[in-house]
């Protein structure tokens, strides 16, 4: 009878052994998308132990998690307030507005919104936060139907409570910005391919210092009332050939003391001229406030633009200059090192940007809200220092027009150009003065900064890149399959001293490339599987010349 048992029992254990080798290999997989819901919620040494075992995971399964993931249902909806740690390691609030009907299973477009008065407009104050109104001027002027389809984001600048740098074209600013939208796709479930960002003022210009050096986290830009060139403020230069094939559609007034039509057009003419497609339309009796035609202006967005601005980060042809490589490049094509390549460079200058009617600068920062202006600060070298202006003093004419508002104050500068004299009246505790002298002949903002820029223009076919190459040592080809042939893809790169092909063969798709741009964007729709790194100079035979040697100097365009 024992003999009989442990036979039965020994047959038993082989069957469940078999039926062990028999389960399926999908069966035995880790559970990729609970290793990725863990991950995201881990920190420290966890998160790194999750990571080790996510980049571990065939690609596929990895790709399948991240687009997979789950949003929780939010405790409610409506305008929400929270805080992040930012890039440049300071705490700022932002604003998120939820629809009532926000469904967490459905993706939704985002508009971000950039308030404006961003050099001189704290955090929060006592009369509202400017990010809280920027979301709320959308949330209420939108047309229903596009509210329930769309998330609202009010972001936060803080300068110069924070630091300069935090304006929304500055580097810091941008990658603040861009970190806000991260927060809301990692919370909320956001279309990726419908981010759009859009800004009142100086959150105009600052919309288009997103689509001149960080493009690709959104579908289109709205600017308000801004000006294309202010984002030149932080001493970088910007480049009108880096906004083809952007969505862009702005408005002006014909009466804004700060940035008229007429000193705004013809930059967006000479944009267009050079291949951007920028839709612009005038309003001739408007000033520097949007109030008389949001209404019409956002049914306009909702009607119109919203339906088909879509982002592409596929585009056949990239034309791209950047002075930095952290703003250097676009969709598929980064430039990640430069040097001067001298006369080796090929022969693709950039446009000239004509200004028209330069507008002047007085040099002052003005205490918020002051009624008549009160000079807050006095900016070094400027027009008012030079006048013997001092902080504390309250303008009270200009020439012959007096002075009671902030809105009289830009009025009357509008009518100055560079070069004419100037009378101020301020009133300095009891007494009053008047202060003479004149506005510089060229203003900082046409003064061309002494910057090395690095260009490439690049086609894209099945199989084969081809890229023209100004300064760009060392590139970073972001791959999707669909530019494979064959599993193959050739590379031409051509400076002026001749052309270089390279051929690649082995590009497979990479747990870790997709992990690491996962994490940098948030997006669960990013289209590339690997990157291929690429040293231009190298291939080219270039050598970076001395800057002593004058006929190696770099050609200024």
């Amino acid at each position: 009878m024992k003999t009989t048992l442990s036979a039965l029992m020994l047959l038993a254990f082989f069957a469940c052994a078999n039926l062990a080798q028999d389960v399926p290999p999908d069966a035995r997989r880790v559970d990729t998308a609970d290793l990725l819901a863990r991950y995201l919620k881990a920190e420290g040494d966890a998160r790194a132990k999750l990571r080790e075992q996510l980049v571990a995971q065939p690609p596929a399964d990895l790709e399948a998690a991240i687009a997979g993931l789950k949003f929780e249902k939010p405790t409610r909806t409506g305008m929400l307030r929270m805080t992040t740690r930012c890039p440049d390691g300071y705490d700022r609030p932002y604003w998120v507005w939820l629809p009532e009907s926000y469904d967490p299973a459905k993706s939704y477009g985002l508009i971000v919104a950039l308030h404006g008065g961003v050099t001189g407009t704290p955090l929060e104050a006592k009369d509202g936060a400017p990010g809280e109104y920027m979301a709320s001027l959308f949330v209420d002027s939108l047309p229903v139907a596009l509210r329930d389809q769309t998330v609202i984001l009010g972001a936060s600048a803080g300068v110069p409570e924070t630091h300069e740098a935090a304006a929304w074209w500055w580097a810091d600013g941008q990658r603040n910005v861009l970190h806000f939208v991260h927060e809301v796709k990692r919370r909320v479930n956001i279309d990726e391919n419908k981010v759009l960002v859009s800004g009142l003022s100086d959150g105009g210009s600052g919309s288009f210092g997103f689509a001149y050096r960080m493009p690709d986290a959104f579908a289109g830009y709205f600017p308000m009332i801004g000006h294309p060139l202010v984002p030149t403020a932080d001493g970088q230069p910007v480049f009108l050939e880096n906004l083809k094939g952007s969505n862009i559609y702005a408005f002006n007034g014909g009466k804004d003391p700060l940035y008229p039509t007429r000193i705004v057009k013809p930059l967006y003419d000479q944009a267009n001229g050079v291949g951007a497609s920028i839709r612009f339309k005038e309003y001739p009796d408007l000033g520097h406030s949007v109030g008389p035609v949001i209404k019409d202006e956002l049914k306009i967005f909702a009607d119109e633009l919203w339906p088909n601005w879509k982002r592409n980060l596929l585009p056949r042809t990239i034309d791209w200059t950047a002075t930095s490589t952290d703003r250097g490049g676009r969709a598929w094509l980064w430039i990640t090192e430069m040097s001067n390549f001298g006369k080796a460079s090929s022969d693709i200058p950039n446009a000239e940007i004509k200004t028209p009617g330069a507008r002047v600068r007085l040099g002052v920062q003005l205490v918020p809200d002051s009624s008549p202006p009160k000079i807050e600060m006095i900016v070094k070298d400027s027009t008012a220092e030079q006048m013997g202006m001092k902080e504390g003093d309250v303008i009270t004419k200009l020439d012959s027009k007096e002075i009671k508002t902030f809105d009289d104050l830009l009025t009357a500068l509008g009518e100055k150009a560079p070069g004419d004299e100037v009378s101020i009246v301020i009133k300095r505790g009891k007494e009053e003065h008047t202060l003479k002298g004149s506005f510089p002949k060229v203003q900082q903002q046409d003064e061309k900064p002494d910057v090395l820029a690095a260009r490439v223009i690049a086609i894209c076919e099945p199989g084969k890149i081809s890229i023209k190459v100004r300064n760009a040592s060392k590139l970073t080809i972001k791959i999707h399959p669909d530019m494979l042939l064959n599993g193959k893809l050739t590379v031409t790169l051509a400076g002026s001293n001749g052309v270089k092909e390279l051929v690649f063969t082995d590009l497979a798709p990479s747990s870790e490339f997709m992990l690491r741009q996962f994490d940098e964007s948030a997006d669960r729709s990013r289209p590339f599987i690997c990157e291929l790194d690429i040293d231009a100079a190298a291939a080219l035979g270039v050598k970076a010349p001395s800057k002593s040697d004058p006929d190696d100097e770099e050609d200024e365009f």
